[in-house]
């Protein structure tokens, strides 16, 4: 599964992060920018004897062990550029995520709550990942890809093959991380803006430069 994954220039020390240690940084889900994120609405229990606090703090307790990174299906998407790249001036990262694995799924949009019914919400762990896999339907343009992890960090099973730099994105900045993409063997592009849209724009490789990157 290829995704996308966008930091901003001045965020540039976390994308060195992935590009060299091929590892994301998977944050608090309550510290996300939707104040919505991890929310849920639910029934009320009609069973006798059915402890809906009970129920709801089981639920509440198992999201917390979960961290999230946010990563996009596309790059090509004007908003995201201008959201989560600093306005064109940061960089949007490929990286190849491992098919079938059940921490990594696409957001599903739903409407300002997800809504659990608590009465067959028998598997507290798997109730507290579908909420956190979905995602109001406002933010559907971002086409969001999700790793659900209880680590700080989710390790990478492949290296990063391409690195896509913003078109504003500073001189100094963007020879760096030219000449770093080429030690490493990862393909460097600039985004590009036309009429049909963006797209990948080839970036000639420094004069001189060694393959001493690890």
């Amino acid at each position: 599964m290829i995704a996308y994954k966008f930091r901003s220039a001045t965020e540039i020390a976390f994308a060195f992060d992935i590009i060299i240690k091929k590892r994301l940084h998977c944050s608090e889900w309550i510290n996300l920018n939707d104040p919505m994120e991890g929310m849920f609405a639910y029934s009320r229990g009609t069973k006798p004897g059915f402890d809906i606090a009970k129920r709801v703090m089981g639920i509440t307790e198992a999201k917390r062990k979960y961290k999230i990174c946010s990563l996009s299906a596309t790059y090509d998407s004007h908003l995201l550029w201008a959201h989560y790249a600093g306005g064109f001036a940061g960089v949007a990262i490929e990286i190849e995520l491992p098919e079938n694995d059940p921490r990594i799924k696409k957001v599903e949009a739903r409407g300002v709550f997800a809504f659990v019914d608590l009465e067959s919400a028998l598997d507290e762990d798997a109730v507290a990942k579908t909420i956190l896999f979905s995602k109001y339907e406002e933010w559907a343009y971002e086409k969001e890809i999700r790793i659900l992890h209880d680590q700080t960090f989710f390790k990478l099973e492949k290296p990063i093959k391409r690195v896509i730099a913003g078109h504003r994105m500073p001189k100094a900045l963007f020879q760096v991380l030219n000449i770093t993409c080429n030690g490493l063997g990862i393909t460097f592009n600039k985004i590009g803006i036309g009429e049909r849209g963006l797209y990948l724009d080839p970036v000639p490789p420094p004069k001189s430069v060694k393959k001493t990157l690890s």
